[in-house]
């Protein structure tokens, strides 16, 4: 059936009112002009007008608030009616916000029919159905997903909840998202995020006598649809802001009653279905915080357990104190200029600040020894990559933690130890150790020598670079060492090399 049968059925079935009236989808009949001069009940209802003033509207009447999912506006050049008149064909499944007068954004799917008559376009048809549900249903699963990335990504529950709240602003497009806790001192603040053309606008409706200090205290969801409408200060203060509704959420945040705060530029922006969304929300935000707060606290105890490992070797070569910790800093500055991953770069650190906890089984005379070692001696220095890899395996700190303890005395050419591995053979943190394991260890005093200074050091990695040491990292350590990086003790100057530990 073509366009122009089509709507020969559609205005037939105009002519029945009593049919119009009944259909749950909306219906309206615009002139040439894009002139309303017919509307179903359906279509009014929906749209939270009468019959009578649906009447004489256009696709560019600014009242209906149009939008696209995305939030941006939706022009009235754009819409389906007009489009429809423009080309004189059928434009299908356009999905529009409108606003509502008596409830909140109503999300609509249009279909727009032209009427064609000897050739020519004399109106337009244009059909629609409520689509409020789905859309925010896809909104809050969107959000949920990004929270969820969040959960994974953070590390500190506070920067979690920032996370979220800039991502609930972007998401869901609301004016302002904000964290709040019950404290001893009052009602505090978590985390802000404002939309960026009201940043600095903040959070309000804190006082005693508002929705977010209600929802503290009751436990229950509070909302104000209507700022604007309200006598209270502390909503003539919102409204100041640029909001028209609040929601405050309840949950708990750090052992704390705590509120998911949100300001809506619009009146009537929280409905029913919006809110069972952000409910969902709020309980995900909730257990997410608790979830990142505790591999904190594990992360902090991890850390505190290889701090623990370090000690033990350093308590037995009072000559080498802080030479893990000094690894770690520069590997990890290394790691960074690298460009890789933050979790890699974080497990770099720990595997080179324990990376040497092997040799807690080589005798302290040797490890503290003044001279040139023995080949005895030598070998038994030599077995501490093995059998700190052995103590770091077994206690299953994550990879590449006692892969680095392995393979940190491993060079790309095959000569070092233990396993004289090559090239590609050594993992990348382990190469990466290697070149701030040498560096470190050549400009710090050791008992058979004075510390040789970062010019001798970073002339031996560049000498090596590619052949002995990875050339990606030593280029990576030349631009941290230029650019201003130093350990915590000093860099001793010297000039010659017998043994690097």
């Amino acid at each position: 059936m073509d366009e122009e049968s089509i709507s020969t059925e559609l205005l037939l079935a105009l002519n029945s009112r009593d049919f119009i009236d009944s259909m749950g989808v909306g219906l309206v009949l615009q002139d040439a002009a894009g002139v309303i001069v017919d509307s179903n009940v359906a279509a009014a209802q929906l749209l939270g007008l009468t019959l009578d003033q649906m009447m004489g509207r256009t696709s560019f009447d600014p009242s209906w608030g149009a939008v696209h999912e995305d939030g941006s506006t939706f022009a009235g050049e754009d819409h389906p009616a007009m489009v429809s008149l423009r080309r004189g064909e059928i434009c299908r499944s356009v999905v529009m916000g409108v606003d509502n007068a008596q409830r909140a954004r109503r999300w609509i799917l249009i279909d727009a029919w032209p009427i064609i008559s000897d050739g020519v376009v004399r109106g337009v048809i244009t059909t629609f159905d409520d689509q409020t549900e789905r859309v925010v249903r896809d909104k809050t699963f969107h959000a949920l997903a990004r929270i969820n990335e969040l959960i994974v990504q953070s590390h500190e529950a506070s920067a979690f909840l920032a996370g979220a709240a800039a991502s609930l602003v972007v998401s869901l497009g609301y004016a302002c998202v904000a964290f709040v806790a019950d404290t001893p001192e009052g009602v505090a603040e978590l985390a802000v995020a404002t939309a960026p053309d009201l940043e600095g606008a903040g959070c309000g409706a804190l006082e005693a006598e508002g929705p977010v200090v209600g929802a503290l205290s009751a436990r229950e969801v509070r909302v104000e649809n209507d700022l604007a409408g309200l006598s209270h200060s502390w909503a003539a203060s919102d409204v100041e802001r640029g909001y028209r509704s609040v929601i405050a959420l309840p949950l708990v945040l750090h052992s704390r009653a705590a509120a998911l705060v949100l300001y809506g530029r619009r009146s009537f922006d929280f409905d029913d279905v919006t809110t069972q969304g952000l409910a969902e929300i709020a309980r995900v935000i909730e257990v997410g915080a608790e979830h990142v707060e505790a591999l904190t606290h594990l992360a902090r105890a991890f850390d505190g357990t290889l701090g623990a490992l370090a000690q033990v070797v350093e308590t037995r070569d009072p000559y080498t104190a802080g030479h893990q910790s000094n690894v770690g800093a520069l590997s990890e500055a290394i790691a960074l200029r690298l460009g890789l991953a933050a979790d890699l770069v974080g497990q770099i650190r720990r595997a080179a600040e324990v990376h040497d906890i092997g040799k807690m089984t080589v005798p302290a005379e040797i490890l503290t020894k003044p001279g040139r070692l023995d080949p005895l001696e030598y070998e038994l220095v030599q077995t501490h990559p093995r059998v700190g890899a052995q103590i770091l395996a077994r206690a299953s700190l994550g990879w590449p933690i006692a892969e680095v303890a392995l393979q940190h005395h491993e060079r790309l050419d095959g000569s070092g130890y233990p396993e004289g591995l090559r090239g590609e053979q050594i993992i990348v943190p382990a190469r990466i150790v290697a070149v701030a394991d040498v560096f470190e260890a050549m400009v710090q005093h050791r008992p058979y020598r004075p510390g040789l200074g970062v010019e001798a050091a970073m002339g031996e990695l560049l000498e090596g670079a590619g052949l002995l040491y990875d050339a990606e990292a030593v280029r990576a350590l030349v631009e941290v060492i230029e650019a201003g990086f130093r350990f915590e003790g000093p860099l001793v100057e010297g000039t010659t090399l017998e043994r690097a530990d």
